[in-house]
């Protein structure tokens, strides 16, 4: 097996998360505009290669200085993904990570666990919980006495904007271009808000910003519906569901 950089023959499965099935072109276009921006920032964008010359996962990770995380000289990964778990491929991706990171000068790894990212498997491997907001569990794994233990960004919802239109629904998206998920609901987002104009608004606030990423971190591909957070914790909202939360919030509005 091999963890490499994904190169123009293996950047295309990376952006659509291994999946068979074509992403969005505008969830490729948001994510390769992300992965542009933070590239020359130490971004890691790594497919794993089997012995057989497939790729059977993947791992997105970044110095925490540009990641939805608090901290200093400690690597962030943003996610790791394979297609066949139990057959060892998790374990040799964070091997990697942590190599890297300590070639690179870090302290330590961090990374957030949820119902998709297991926290057992980190802590199995040596890592240890920093503190828990709702489902997201903050873990690290120091290298050394000199690292200082990682902090989760505080959500905050976004402040309303003074030229929205008063009446109408306001809808806010915040979203990470390094998460394929992310991408996909935030162009949902924009579909299910065009049919319904008449009765809702949209503010797209990206992460392509490095303030919006510091400022909105733990809020990444949350959906605010009036300020409110809309399933923040998941699981995720299909577009009727986002479609009706915004027309039920309309009609409390306008009784």
């Amino acid at each position: 097996m091999d963890l490499v950089e994904i190169d123009d023959h293996t950047e295309d499965i990376f952006f659509r998360c291994l999946h068979e099935r074509p992403p969005d072109p505008r969830v490729l276009l948001m994510r390769r505009k992300w992965r542009d921006i933070y590239k020359p920032k130490g971004h890691r964008a790594k497919v794993l290669i089997d012995d057989n010359g497939d790729v059977v996962g993947m791992t997105n990770y970044i110095p925490i200085e540009y990641s939805p995380f608090e901290g200093s000289d400690l690597m962030a990964i943003l996610c790791i993904w394979v297609s066949r778990p139990k057959r060892g491929y998790g374990r040799y991706v964070l091997a990697e990570i942590e190599n890297d990171a300590r070639q690179s000068g870090c302290t330590g790894v961090v990374v957030a666990g949820n119902q998709f990212n297991p926290s057992t498997f980190y802590e199995h491997m040596g890592y240890a919980r920093v503190e828990q907001s709702g489902y997201k569990v903050l873990l690290w794994k120091p290298f050394n006495d000199s690292a200082k233990p990682p902090r989760l960004l505080s959500r905050k919802a976004p402040q309303r904007h003074s030229h929205t239109t008063p009446g109408k629904v306001q809808v806010v998206s915040i979203t990470d271009g390094w998460c394929g998920d992310g991408c996909e609901q935030c162009v949902m987002v924009r579909d299910v808000i065009s049919r319904i104009n008449d009765k809702a608004e949209l503010t797209e606030i990206s992460s392509d910003e490095e303030t919006n990423m510091r400022t909105h971190g733990e809020s990444h591909d949350v959906l605010y519906i009036d300020g409110e957070p809309f399933r923040p914790d998941g699981p995720p909202a299909s577009e009727s569901e986002i479609e009706r939360a915004c027309l039920d919030r309309f009609a409390e509005r306008n009784r």
